[in-house]
């Protein structure tokens, strides 16, 4: 029996993911007592006992790094290392990959027509340089396609102050040229953002579009609009984390290592529902899409109600979208049918009535025709 002490906190969205898919590794592999600290940070563990055999421990914590620097036993660290730390943490380790991860937001940003672009950091007392690394990732792709990126960087006087950090996200969100794509570190710098485009009275998506990271349900749908988020493999961050601990103990592996979990894709939702557009026609027919596909709208139905004919509505949204109005209505709703699947435990009737398909078989049909998989693949694969 081997004694593992893991220090994630179960109030975390990220580290209850983790925990899953240590759990999951360890379904296949018995013979580990746990001792999880879901409060780390004020009780951390006697990580000097002697019966200790192994560690899983988040880097991304101001506090436990410093408990584990120097000790004798095996480690895995959750996250990455700052080059100035790694002599003091020569550990194996399992973060995610925040350049796959930049790339992905980028691109779901550049797929919205947007030509400005942003990115909104935070400041954390950690060795971890997640947020350093997705800034630079994200600068870097968009500089390469030519576009120029603002960034946020909050000050020390931000971090004791929540009045003078939203105080100073207004300014800076007044500041940037629209429409334009934001880019946020996480989900809750994603809600910062949100809540000083709320003050500034900056509309979202349409002038503004905001995408986070971690896909943390609760933090996505406290805003209006929900937020779009990357979704990070976190599950697997947990399972190659125990993984490798594993090896460890067993003296199986002497070499440290050092593994990038790619993110799983992304959950979109409001924040960045849109295509910047400069045509009254196609900004028209987008924002009846948004607000009215999950009620089962048809082309006749946007073509309508802004009162032109069914061709020049077509022939302005192609031109403008690269895609038919049908197309976008079936986008929109199978945006909703993922986000339904990946957080909720509906039914595939209940969650076709909420999105506008006839029936859970319509639905399936065209999920499959869509995406190549089933919606339940779709909702284990996102969970």
């Amino acid at each position: 029996m081997k004694s593992v002490v893991v220090t994630l906190s179960l109030n975390k969205h990220f580290d209850r993911k983790v925990v899953a898919g240590i759990r999951r590794y360890l379904l296949q592999a018995k013979g580990w007592s746990i001792y999880l600290e879901d409060d780390p940070q004020s009780r951390p563990p006697d990580f000097k006992d002697r019966s200790i055999d192994g560690i899983i421990a988040e880097l991304d914590d101001p506090v436990i790094p410093r408990f584990i620097a120097g000790l004798d036993v095996a480690i895995v660290g959750i996250g990455g290392i700052k080059r100035e730390h790694v002599k003091d943490f020569p550990i194996s380790t399992v973060e995610t990959d925040n350049c796959r991860i930049a790339e992905l937001a980028a691109r779901h940003l550049l797929d919205c027509r947007l030509t400005h672009f942003a990115y909104c950091g935070m400041r954390l007392p950690t060795i971890d340089p997640w947020i350093e690394q997705r800034e630079a990732a994200f600068v870097e792709f968009l500089r390469a396609r030519g576009r120029r990126c603002s960034v946020f960087r909050e000050r020390p006087s931000h971090t004791r102050s929540w009045a003078r950090l939203r105080a100073a996200l207004v300014s800076w969100i007044e500041s940037l040229p629209r429409p334009v794509g934001v880019f946020a570190c996480n989900d809750a710098r994603g809600r910062h953002v949100l809540e000083a485009c709320r003050l500034a009275r900056v509309q979202v998506p349409d002038e503004l579009a905001v995408i986070g990271v971690n896909n943390d349900e609760l933090f996505c749908h406290l805003t209006q609009p929900p937020l779009t988020s990357v979704i990070q493999g976190a599950e697997e961050i947990g399972y190659q984390a125990a993984q490798l601990l594993d090896l460890l103990m067993r003296g199986r592996l002497r070499k440290r290592r050092h593994l990038a979990i790619p993110p799983v894709g992304i959950a979109m939702r409001g924040s960045t529902d849109v295509v910047a557009s400069d045509d009254a026609i196609v900004s028209g027919a987008m924002r009846l899409i948004r607000e009215q596909a999950t009620a089962g709208v048809s082309v006749e139905d946007v073509a309508r109600h802004l009162n032109v004919s069914r061709s020049t509505l077509e022939l302005h949204f192609k031109k403008g979208v690269g895609r038919s109005v049908h197309d976008e209505i079936q986008r929109v709703q199978l945006n909703a049918v993922k986000d339904l699947l990946a957080t909720t435990d509906l039914g595939l009737e209940q969650i076709a009535a909420r999105t506008g398909h006839s029936s859970a078989q319509y639905l399936t049909t065209v999920f499959r025709r869509e995406l190549s998989r089933t919606p339940g693949q779709y909702r284990r694969a996102a969970r």
